[in-house]
């Protein structure tokens, strides 16, 4: 099952649901309504994401604080809030959250909040494995660099080549890059793996 603001092409997900992450109220419905339809929830992926790119530093807005705080941050503590209580009663989880190189970087010069929530992420991570682990629930973070699609659409030709001037593998990545880390930390094989951040930048910044 897949989550989004806009309407989308469910491709090869059995259903879609269509939800603002700004609204306080959304997450808990969601994941509600997952338990009501499937009867249970056991792998809970924070992919959705707000980047306001337009304000540079100096002239961000407390709109665009908010609004990107409301996505990027409290939206996965409350997700992942009304999953983790299920996943224990079935002794079985997985909570993962995509996070950013911008975690890692403080951003471009564009992207403080975006960046400032994507490291609040992985704090987040951090804390729910600590507090589930024992439960047989992992909380993981995957920190991407620069990939293809939305998110990376409105840079131009010279931000693209800076970028990837940065990056030793020399070009940005696929989705499908990122989506099979998501797949391992998903399954029985990283079942040890619990509180971690994979960075999956292509050596931009290496920790």
């Amino acid at each position: 099952m897949g989550l989004d603001l806009l309407d989308q092409d469910r491709g090869s997900l059995a259903r879609t649901v269509k939800a603002d992450l700004a609204d306080p109220a959304a997450p808990g419905s969601v994941v509600g309504d997952v338990l009501a339809t499937e009867g249970r929830l056991d792998v809970l992926v924070h992919n959705a994401a707000v980047f306001v790119h337009k304000h540079p530093l100096p002239q961000v807005t407390l709109e665009d604080w908010e609004l990107q705080m409301a996505v990027n941050l409290r939206a996965v503590f409350l997700l992942s809030q009304a999953a983790a209580e299920p996943m224990r009663a079935n002794g079985w989880g997985r909570i993962i959250a995509i996070s950013s190189v911008g975690a890692r970087t403080g951003g471009v010069s564009n992207s403080a909040v975006y960046a400032a929530a994507k490291a609040g992420m992985i704090s987040l991570m951090k804390n729910f494995a600590r507090n589930y682990g024992r439960f047989g629930i992992t909380a993981n973070s995957v920190a991407p660099g620069a990939i293809e699609g939305f998110m990376t659409s409105h840079l131009t030709h010279d931000e693209r080549d800076r970028f990837i001037s940065q990056t030793p593998i020399g070009r940005f990545a696929q989705p499908i890059e990122v989506a099979n880390v998501v797949g391992f930390l998903a399954s029985d094989g990283a079942s040890y793996v619990n509180g971690a951040t994979i960075d999956v930048n292509g050596g931009w910044v290496m920790t």
